[in-house]
């Protein structure tokens, strides 16, 4: 099935008060299990590309290995990249015929990243794309770039209004206190920051940070909004785990076995999370 846009996907699952499961992918391996959790559970996905990995495998590869997998396999899916941090990335990844982006303005001032988001929406709409945009600050280390403890900050509702009604994206990302990364205590998740931005902005909330939060504040996010919901350490975990099962020093390397049992580890983990996304 060829690529679709990821914002007809996101209105209609906030309409129905679900979330679309959006993996961060590095190969052709995870975004080959990404469009399989797809098609076993007949849920859209999306398939997150970041400029970390861009030295792996490059933008044009990436999407083009996620329609091949996407139309072998009948799934749903759309691509985006996620955190691009310069218009010149951005523009990178809409040349290679991408249908979604992100500029992270969010560690700028507000009217430095509502400039810089403004500009990715003008370069967007020339090729057809959807963009997400993010306000506030989520902790930890997402593609090239980084917030320390201490300058992590939730997003303020009123200022999403502005923001949204300002720059023209398509679904904002909001900071209520999930964190790139493995969480060091008990997740804290803003739920009535959460309830407030929703009442101020209509189009589709992102959640970033998705790994590791409890199902049931999960659920309560996308009962209040949330329809798109990025996870990759669980994802890296997952594989790694597999990695770990296989990997000894009478292991023979056998292409096409090495790597399956870390596969069906990566497939099941996604599958586990499309469909407690799609059960709120």
């Amino acid at each position: 099935m060829p690529l679709v846009r990821i914002d007809n996907m996101l209105r209609v699952a906030r309409a129905e008060g679900r979330a679309v499961a959006a993996f961060n992918c590095w190969d052709s391996n995870s975004i080959h299990a990404a469009a399989l959790a797809a098609q076993r559970t007949n849920q859209p996905i999306i398939i997150q590309a970041s400029p970390a990995e861009e030295h792996y495998c490059g933008a044009k590869a990436f999407r083009a290995m996620a329609e091949l997998f996407t139309d072998a396999t009948g799934a749903t899916a759309a691509v985006h990249l996620d955190h691009g941090s310069t218009l010149d990335q951005v523009a990178t990844y809409l040349d290679a015929g991408f249908g979604s982006v992100m500029l992270d303005g969010s560690r700028h001032p507000y009217e430095e990243n509502l400039r810089l988001t403004r500009e990715t929406v003008e370069l967007a709409r020339k090729s057809d794309a959807c963009v997400e945009g993010e306000l506030g600050k989520v902790l930890g280390l997402e593609g090239d770039i980084e917030v320390p403890e201490g300058q992590a900050g939730h997003t303020d509702p009123e200022e999403a209004a502005c923001f949204v009604a300002e720059s023209g994206v398509d679904s904002l990302a909001v900071a209520i206190g999930t964190i790139h990364g493995v969480y060091r205590g008990k997740p804290e998740i803003n739920l009535e920051r959460l309830e407030a931005i929703a009442a101020k902005v209509s189009i589709p909330l992102v959640l970033h940070g998705g790994s590791g939060t409890p199902d049931d504040t999960v659920h309560e996010c996308i009962r209040l909004g949330i329809a798109k919901i990025n996870i990759y350490t669980e994802l890296m975990q997952a594989w790694l785990g597999g990695l770990g099962q296989i990997m000894g020093p009478d292991t023979f390397p056998a292409p096409g076995k090495f790597y399956a049992p870390a596969q069906e580890q990566l497939i099941a983990r996604m599958i586990e999370k499309i469909e407690l996304f799609a059960s709120a």
